[in-house]
C-alpha cells in the first residue's frame, strides 16, 4: 500500500493513533513498542526490532503498510527526519556522511531549499503581509540590524528597499554598538531586524529598546517563539532548514525579494525616475 495524500502530513504518532483500533494485536506490540521509543528506534533495522518485540519481520511490514507506508524502509525514514528535526543543526550534521557524490548533494540541497520555500509560503498570511509593507512604506527611514549571517540580509535589504523608493540605512555592529546608533532614532523611524538560531542577544535587546521607546518594529525570523518575535509589532516567519549546521537563506531571500519588489511596483514612478537618473549619471562607468 502507498503512501496516500491524506496521510503525507500526520506524523507517525498520529499514524499510530488513528490506526490503533484497526491494528492486530501483535501489531499494536509493534506501535507500543514504537511509541515509547520513538528517538531510538529508528535507528533499528526490521531484524532488531523484530528481536526487541518478538514479532515476525514480515509482520512487522505488514504493520507499516497498514500505517500507509510502503515498507518498513520508509516507516523507518520517516521516524529518522522526525527525530532529526527535534535536534540540534549541528547534532544533525553529525549524522551526514559523505557519498562521493557531488551532484546528489547540489540535488539535496534544491530540494530542501524547495521544501522550505513551500513551507515558508504555506504559513504566510496576505494580510500579515500587507501590513508589514504598509509599516515599511510608512516609515520616515527604515533601519535593518542583524549580526552574523543576519547582518549580510540587513545589508542586502537595506539595497533592496532603496532601489524600491524607500529610505533604507543598515545598522552594522562596528565601531559603535547598536544600542549607540538606535538612540538617534524617532517614532517616525521603522526597525527591521533579522535573527536567526543561534538568536543573537545583541540584536533582541536592540529591538526591546527601540519597542519601549514607541519605535515600528518589524522582524524576520524563523517561528513564532523566536526572541525577537515579542519585541515586533509584525513578524514575517521563513523556513531555515539546512542540511549544514548553518541557516539556510533561500527561504528568507524570497520574502526580501518579494517585499522589495512590491513596494517598487507602489513607488513605480517615483523608482522609474531615480533609475533614469542614476543611468545618466552613471554612463560609461559600467560594461554592459
Amino acid at each position: 500500500m502507498k503512501e496516500t495524500d491524506s496521510r503525507k502530513n500526520l506524523s507517525l504518532q498520529e499514524r499510530i493513533i488513528k490506526n490503533y483500533p484497526l491494528l492486530s494485536r501483535k501489531e499494536k506490540k509493534i506501535a507500543d513498542y514504537l511509541s515509547q521509543n520513538l528517538r531510538t528506534a529508528f535507528a533499528l533495522s526490521t531484524d532488531q526490532l523484530a528481536k526487541n518485540t518478538g514479532i515476525s519481520s514480515a509482520t512487522i511490514v505488514r504493520f507499516a503498510q497498514h500505517l500507509g507506508f510502503s515498507g518498513f524502509q520508509q516507516l523507518r525514514s520517516q521516524m529518522m527526519d522526525e527525530v532529526k528535526e527535534e535536534m540540534m543543526p549541528e547534532d544533525r550534521f553529525k549524522l551526514l556522511t559523505p557519498n562521493g557524490n557531488q551532484i546528489s548533494t547540489v540535488i539535496k540541497i534544491a530540494e530542501q531549499e524547495v521544501e522550505n520555500i513551500n513551507k515558508t509560503l504555506h504559513h504566510l498570511q496576505q494580510e500579515t503581509l500587507k501590513k508589514f509593507i504598509d509599516s515599511l512604506r510608512k516609515g520616515r527611514c527604515v533601519y535593518t540590524i542583524g549580526i552574523g549571517v543576519s547582518s549580510l540580509l540587513a545589508r542586502l535589504t537595506a539595497y533592496l528597499l532603496n532601489q524600491a523608493g524607500v529610505t533604507t540605512h543598515v545598522c552594522l555592529k562596528e565601531e559603535h554598538s547598536f544600542l549607540e546608533k538606535l538612540v538617534l532614532l524617532t517614532k517616525k523611524d521603522v526597525i527591521l531586524g533579522f535573527s536567526f538560531p543561534p538568536y543573537s542577544k545583541e540584536t533582541v535587546e536592540a529591538m526591546k529598546f527601540c519597542f519601549e521607546r514607541g519605535m515600528t518594529c518589524l522582524s524576520i525570523t524563523d517561528r513564532t517563539t523566536a526572541p525577537i518575535a515579542q519585541w515586533s509589532h509584525g513578524y514575517l516567519l521563513a523556513q531555515t532548514k539546512n542540511l549544514m549546521f548553518t541557516n539556510s537563506l533561500g527561504a528568507v531571500l524570497m520574502i526580501i525579494n518579494a517585499i522589495a519588489t512590491e513596494l517598487a511596483l507602489i513607488n513605480k514612478n517615483k523608482v522609474v525616475a531615480n533609475i533614469d537618473l542614476i543611468n545618466k549619471l552613471l554612463e560609461g562607468e559600467f560594461l554592459g
